[in-house]
């Protein structure tokens, strides 16, 4: 059943969409992207604004996705994943109430995260600003990432994985510094392949730190 409604506007009708409905189009919009970018590649990201760290390794799943949109939902985060994928998210599966909430912050909550949503695709390969030990009101990240449209935070338990996402550049201007380098790999493989932000000129820099990380043609660009 759709919840679009229509007015008139110079005499011809014109469907305005739910809130909700606008909420699933996007989330299934979303979810290929995701996968292509985040699912199916992992990515190892270098900057002078890592103390705790040399590099991390940012590692994404199916079942991470459902975190960035803040909708609740009884669907297990992997199964939320899959019909956004496959399309056949029903607007019944998912709403906005949620514990200690009211309905009107988790959609403005969720209002947020799906304006922001799109603009995670490619992040690692434009103009970034990453921090560790991120921390806005009462969301904590061992790492964050932002940029002038979103911050994705992530949770560090051997490798990052998303958690959370905000509008905007939340990031502390006095702790966050631009990323120097990103590698990317396939999901499953065992070596970094290719830079996809820096060069080879910036890959020497941290070359000893990240050897055993780097696959045998990476390695020849900078020995």
């Amino acid at each position: 059943m759709k919840s679009s409604f229509y007015f008139t506007i110079g005499g011809k009708m014109v469907e305005q969409k739910s809130f909700k409905e606008r909420v699933k189009e996007t989330v299934i919009q979303c979810a290929g992207l995701y996968k292509s970018y985040y699912v199916d590649y992992e990515y190892l990201i270098c900057s002078s604004a890592f103390v705790k760290n040399v590099y991390y390794i940012i590692s994404s799943h199916e079942d991470n996705y459902l975190h960035l949109t803040g909708v609740h939902t009884n669907l297990d985060a992997a199964t939320f994943f899959k019909k956004c994928y496959n399309g056949t998210l029903q607007e019944s599966e998912f709403g906005f109430c949620k514990k200690g909430k009211s309905e009107k912050e988790v959609k403005g909550s969720v209002r947020r995260k799906i304006n922001s949503l799109p603009f995670i695709i490619g992040m690692f390969e434009n103009v970034t600003n990453v921090e560790e030990d991120f921390s806005k009101n009462r969301i904590k990240c061992a790492l964050a990432a932002g940029n002038s449209s979103v911050t994705l935070g992530f949770v560090v338990v051997g490798k990052a994985k998303p958690m959370t996402l905000l509008k905007g550049n939340e990031l502390d201007e006095s702790k966050a510094k631009s990323i120097d380098l990103v590698l990317r790999r396939k999901s499953g493989d065992d070596k970094f392949m290719d830079i996809i932000l820096g060069d080879v000129g910036k890959l020497t820099e941290y070359v000893e730190l990240l050897k055993d990380e780097l696959s045998e043609d990476l390695l020849l660009r900078v020995m």
